[in-house]
């Protein structure tokens, strides 16, 4: 690890770091010298786990001890120690690191006789907790920031490849980011910096196979049955007063049931409230029957935001997300969620992997092919968070396009799995870690999370299910029924009760197609209108970050630079002719935040953090 990156250090900005370790995304620059340790350097922000700032701090990382870096810390249904969490990283300890809840990420320091020479880092077994890693000659860095990354030497160009797959998908997919020669960390594996190299191992086990086939469906809802009950017990009582963030969907409402119900009452239950939406009325009357305590946050703050304020929100979610999602979609929950009480949550992520999310046609055993990877990609995968083809160069526009249906192809291909299958994985190795995992990264540092339908034993029990146990969420509702009948006959957001999902017979058939071609008439439609489902508060805050940028040719110089957008369309954006949905608009401030300051008239620094 000895010498420095190429260029040597901008006399402006702080000494590039060897091997970077951050502790929060959420930074406003290097404010010390990065501390050394033998032949490694690092810089750590914020205090001790659970009181994280934006502060750098000089001893946040040292030999001898472990940075967790996600203030929830679980290895299954139990807490887990920063000192259980060294040594299960210095013995690359498969069963610790593998039964580790997403989002989780630790790194500690090691080294011989001579002194600290090595850094060790690793990421959970889904990726959700995402770092990033770059191999310069001479020297190698891990961080929790892409940006940084980027800007620790010259020669970091934008990957033109990401950009095209972002501004069709909204993700990335693999190990992409927006920076050549910069990429995520995989997931389930340790990453190793020594001697100025970089390597990564697995400690994932291989999944189980055999002539068995799949498991039987009734034993699986017994079992993830009894795993999330024995899970929320062991999790509220290490968390008395924790909070459910409650919908009107499945997900949330299958943790609800399995809560005691003698536990319900006086739990604190949390719900985004959208203008329009049944989920606050669903949630609120689910709270009533119960005796729990409801907590609506709803987006009235977006109506009183300023342009400049709007703007420098959007781009400081572009940065916390390390340009790697939607910041219109991040800062307009961010603005909801400054009027949230502090506490420890629970949240329903990961039940799409249960329900054959992407499953398209009825041969699911047939092999993965270039045609339905296209058909999927055309049907799922692009229809929401494409950028509008008007706004970008025409020939980047059909190049783009392209690129996103190849690279889907090559991802679904590269499981060797037949089609559902590929969907399947597709759907939790690239959507849930690239996309799901990035907004999980931009909360975890701040706020602890639990997703107990992350835990490796639910997903390796979803995972041994056949593809038409899951499909039509089939799994899911006889879980819900095995968990709480009364909550399983109870009507979700625009969908029949979870039980007639479970049950066979002609009316529950019929309640579930009328519902399936309503949505479907819905998506053809959609499609053929060219519209998109835009995020809670997305339309007003994309109106109110770009109205900024109304006359402000300076800012949109660097975008135009890429050649991604036309120019007309940005003098467009300047002149005030033409404001963005908020998926253009996403894509724009991403590409503004690779280099812009954090709000607007802040001098630019060296270090994009």
């Amino acid at each position: 690890m000895s010498g420095q990156p190429a260029g040597g250090p901008d006399p402006g900005g702080p000494d590039p770091l060897t091997d970077v370790v951050c502790r929060a995304l959420i930074a406003t620059g290097l404010r010390a010298d990065p501390v050394r340790h033998g032949s490694v350097r690092t810089a750590t922000w914020g205090g001790a786990a659970g009181e994280l700032s934006d502060e750098l701090s000089d001893g946040g990382l040292s030999a001898g001890t472990a940075l967790p870096l996600a203030l929830e810390r679980r290895h299954r249904d139990r807490p887990v120690s920063a000192e259980e969490v060294r040594r299960g990283l210095l013995a690359a300890d498969p069963d610790l690191l593998a039964g580790m809840l997403p989002p989780f990420a630790a790194a500690t320091l090691t080294g011989t006789g001579t002194g600290v020479d090595t850094v060790l880092a690793c990421v959970d077994g889904l990726g959700m907790r995402q770092l990033y890693c770059r191999q310069a000659p001479g020297w190698a860095a891990v961080s929790t920031s892409a940006r940084l990354l980027a800007a620790l030497a010259p020669g970091c160009e934008p990957d033109l490849t990401a950009v095209a797959v972002q501004s069709q998908l909204g993700w990335q997919l693999g190990h992409r980011t927006l920076f050549l020669g910069v990429e995520q960390v995989p997931a389930g594996s340790v990453v190793t910096l020594r001697d100025g190299r970089v390597s990564t191992t697995s400690f994932q086990a291989p999944e189980p196979g055999g002539p068995d086939g799949p498991a039987e469906l009734a034993a699986t809802v017994d079992r993830t049955r009894d795993l999330l009950r024995d899970y929320l017990t062991a999790y509220l009582a290490d968390h008395p007063d924790p909070v459910l963030q409650l919908t009107g969907g499945q997900d949330s409402r299958l943790l609800l049931s399995a809560i005691d119900p003698a536990r319900r009452r006086g739990l604190r239950v949390m719900t985004l409230g959208v203008p329009g939406s049944p989920d606050t009325a669903i949630a609120a009357a689910l709270a009533e029957r119960y005796g729990m305590r409801h907590e609506v946050l709803d987006l009235g703050g977006l109506e009183g935001l300023d342009p400049e304020e709007a703007w420098a929100r959007c781009v400081a979610a572009a940065r916390r997300l390390e340009l790697a999602a939607d910041p219109v979609a991040r800062a307009a929950l961010d603005t909801a969620e400054e009027r949230a009480l502090p506490g420890p949550r629970i949240s329903g992520l990961g039940g799409e992997v249960a329900r054959g999310f992407y499953y398209l046609g009825v041969r699911g055993e047939g092999p993965v092919t270039e045609r339905r990877a296209r058909r999927l990609a055309a049907w799922r995968l692009v229809a929401n968070d494409a950028v509008a083809a008007d706004a970008l160069e025409p020939a980047f526009a059909r190049w783009a396009r392209e690129v996103a249906l190849t690279q889907t192809h090559l991802a679904l291909a590269a499981s060797g799995d037949t089609w559902f299958a590929a969907t399947d994985r597709l759907y939790l190795e690239h959507r849930m870690q690239r996309w799901a995992g990035a907004t999980e990264t931009a909360v975890c540092s701040r706020t602890a999370v639990a997703n107990p339908m992350l835990d490796d034993r639910f997903l390796a029990a979803v995972r041994a299910l056949a593809p038409a146990d899951k499909r039509g969420s089939r799994f899911l509702a006889r879980l819900q029924v095995a968990l709480d009948p009364e909550l399983a006959d109870l009507p979700l957001d625009g969908r029949p009760p979870p039980r007639s999902y479970a049950e066979p017979g002609w009316a529950a058939l019929a309640s579930r197609s009328r519902v399936g071609a309503a949505q479907g008439g819905r998506k053809v439609l959609q499609r053929a209108a060219g519209g998109r489902r835009a995020p809670a508060g997305g339309p007003l805050l994309a109106r109110r970050a770009t109205a900024y940028l109304r006359g402000r040719g300076d800012l949109v110089e660097p975008v135009a630079a890429t050649g991604v957008f036309r120019s007309a369309w940005l003098d467009a954006i300047v002149s005030g002719a033409v404001e963005p949905d908020p998926a253009t608009a996403a894509l724009l401030v991403n590409l503004a935040a690779t280099g812009a300051p954090a709000r607007p008239g802040e001098p630019a620094r060296s270090s994009p953090i």
